[in-house]
């Protein structure tokens, strides 16, 4: 979708742009920034997951401020098409569904997206949820994610106390680690828009090679990119994965361990004896009481060809799932779907 783009760039202690949105959906409509007025505003999405994560916190902070800071949080790069205003019902409809969760000011850009043009653009915020607080003055006093300072910052905004000279070096030395990363970063991020999987593998390597602390980071990712294109090494890398950093982490294992099971992945030759060790691992880890792990050995159990481990493993599963306060109904759907193909093939 693209983006109208910034008329200037904005930093620490700039004075903050107009609240120029398209709709409000809820609150009080902001008409301006300062004067005498502490305010918080957050850009968020739908679509985004860490969004939702931080919204009952900013709705916590929203309360705890009641007075003295004004929340408001904008939905910025909904999907849709140019000129199509239908994405703002959908934007509508996630804030009433949200309820007193999201209970702060709401708004909506519009389709030009000159809201994230003039705010995250401007700023050099390519991520969200992103955070601006605003001083009583208009003026830009700490850029960040919600979950990680915005309390601090919005406390020591109202106590007179906060540095915005210190917040601004601090976000001059973050923007040129940044620089420094994306640098960094640059031939892998090639090798993956060209889909060489091998050769992200390869930069990942020289990444890890040049930068040893990397290499849990990059663990996951690495097993994955393998998958694509040679098997038995990354089911090589599962193994020492399962027996080395993620053997304590049932988590992990269920992953690498659903990764290599699931149909949807398409592994031809799968070593179903590891895909087991690890399900199993998993499994005795929670004490066979988490659905979604269970479910997982029952899989592997049904690709090894164990059919009676398969079905009683996968009824344990949809049993506990069932009895679990909002167990996702997609995934208990599966599971169901999957305790019936095991039933039939058992015969």
């Amino acid at each position: 979708m693209a983006q109208k783009p910034a008329t200037r760039s904005i930093g620490i202690g700039d004075t903050a742009p107009p609240l120029k949105v398209a709709k409000w959906l809820k609150g009080t409509p902001v008409k301006s920034l300062g004067k005498g007025k502490i305010h918080v505003v957050e850009f968020w999405a739908t679509w985004c997951g860490p969004c939702k994560v931080s919204i009952p916190h900013l709705t916590e902070l929203a309360h705890k401020y009641k007075g003295k800071a004004t929340f408001t949080g904008v939905s910025v790069w909904e999907h849709h098409a140019p000129g199509d205003v239908s994405y703002l019902k959908n934007v509508d409809s996630f804030v009433k569904e949200m309820g007193e969760k999201m209970d702060y000011n709401i708004a909506a850009e519009g389709t030009e997206g000159a809201m994230a043009a003039s705010w995250m653009t401007a700023a050099g915020q390519d991520g969200i949820p992103t955070a601006f607080v605003i001083d009583p003055k208009g003026k830009i006093a700490w850029i960040g994610h919600p979950m990680d300072g915005l309390d601090e910052a919005v406390g020591k905004m109202i106590a007179g106390k906060l540095d915005v000279k210190a917040e601004a070096e601090k976000a001059r030395k973050q923007k040129e680690e940044n620089a420094k990363r994306e640098l960094m970063y640059a031939p892998l991020k090639a090798k993956l828009v060209a889909k060489d999987h091998r050769g992200a593998v390869e930069e990942v390597d020289k990444l890890i090679a040049a930068h040893p602390e990397m290499k849990n980071q990059f663990a996951m990712f690495r097993f994955m990119e393998q998958l694509k294109f040679d098997e038995a090494a990354a089911q090589k890398t599962a193994a020492e994965l399962g027996d080395g950093m993620l053997k304590d982490s049932a988590e992990g294992l269920n992953q690498i361990a659903w990764t290599l099971v699931d149909e949807k992945t398409g592994v031809k030759n799968l070593d179903t004896a590891l895909a087991l060790r690890l399900a199993t691992r998993a499994a005795d880890l929670t004490k066979h009481e988490e659905p979604n792990i269970l479910d997982t050995l029952a899989v592997a159990y049904f690709r090894a060809g164990q059919m009676d481990e398969a079905l009683a493993t996968e009824k344990k599963a949809v049993s506990i799932a069932e009895g679990t306060k909002e167990f996702d109904a997609a995934s208990l759907k599966e599971m169901k779907a999957r305790l019936e193909q095991y039933t039939k093939a058992k015969g």
